[in-house]
């Protein structure tokens, strides 16, 4: 047992039993039952499970543990309890979450629940999470880990995208120089579905290995990217997912002025496009598309959202609609 989990006890508590979690694609996740509790461990892997070679830094373990107690400050319900951080070697004990009090979103999107409601409350944490992040400690500190940023998003789903598709070098560049230059603020770096846990009263975000101190656009992106994706999987119900694509656009955006706001709608529209050809010929494509005519439907609307000239996000619903 020690071997495995590289510890026998927690909290002076002898391990009783565990058994390994299904896990995304860059750690091993496990239950450890004790006497007295149920923790959840997590330990980052090297070599990341994926089909093309992809090794990057176990040390950005270390970085979703600060980005946990950082965000814990002021989403005290909306982030799991943390009773202890190894940096040697690289794994943290949290709170258990039994997955008989919570789902994923992505899971409930896969059967085909949308709620709009807990999509309006997500978009308000992101803000909170985005707009109380911005200070110079909060930079020196996640700064720290744009290195294990690019190499596991920028360089995996953007510059991939360039290597599958040589003409749209510039734009990848661009959309990379952006990233650097509208730097701002805490980014949680993978905040997907399948990262969000949603209980009866309950929203929990986990899973920041990838944060860093960048442009909070990437969040939007990344998040609005799979209902996008989910409109064109589950056509039946494409106009609700189109629907909390753009009711978790306005309720973020709400907060900004005008030329704020025009601002970050560029970025966006921008970088939308590269994100949905990353999910399909990046590094990480996502696992449930398979249908060689969903991929070339995702590519042909995509390449149509770069060679277009879009003015707003409605603009980007109507290519989605189109057959």
């Amino acid at each position: 047992m020690k071997q495995a989990l590289w510890l026998d006890s927690i909290s002076n508590n002898k391990i009783l039993k565990y058994s390994r979690l299904k896990g995304g694609v860059s750690s091993e996740v496990y239950k450890v039952v004790t006497k007295k509790n149920i923790y959840c461990i997590k330990r980052s892997l090297k070599k990341l499970l994926v089909q093309k070679e992809w090794i990057v830094d176990q040390n950005r373990i270390y970085y979703e543990y600060l980005w946990l107690v950082h965000c814990k400050k002021f989403l005290k319900q909306n982030v799991p309890v943390i009773y202890d951080f190894n940096k040697e070697e690289k794994y943290i004990i949290m709170e258990y979450l039994d997955n008989t009090k919570y789902k994923t979103l992505k899971e409930l999107y896969f059967e085909k629940k949308i709620n709009f409601s807990t999509i309006k409350s997500i978009s308000k944490h992101l803000y909170k999470i985005h707009s109380l992040s911005n200070d110079v400690k909060t930079r020196k500190i996640f700064r720290r880990n744009n290195q294990n940023f690019f190499d596991l998003r920028l360089d995996p789903y953007f510059n991939e995208v360039a290597r599958v598709f040589p003409e749209l070098n510039d734009k990848v560049k661009q959309i990379n120089k952006s990233y650097r230059e509208n730097s701002s603020t805490l980014v949680h770096g993978d905040f997907s579905p399948k990262n969000i846990l949603i209980g009866k009263n309950r929203i929990l975000y986990l899973d920041a290995e990838c944060c860093n101190y960048g442009d909070p656009v990437f969040d939007l992106v990344f998040f609005s990217n799979h209902l996008l994706i989910k409109s064109m999987y589950f056509e039946s119900k494409k106009k609700e997912f189109l629907k909390a694509f753009k009711i978790f656009y306005n309720h973020y955006l709400k907060n900004f002025n005008k030329k704020n706001k025009i601002n970050y709608l560029k970025r966006i529209i921008d970088m939308i496009p590269i994100m949905l050809l990353a999910r399909v010929d990046g590094k990480s494509p996502v696992e449930y598309i398979k249908s060689k005519k969903l991929k070339n439907n995702i590519r042909e609307k995509s390449f149509k959202m770069i060679k277009n000239k879009l003015l707003d996000l409605d603009d980007i619903i109507k290519i989605i609609y189109e057959k």
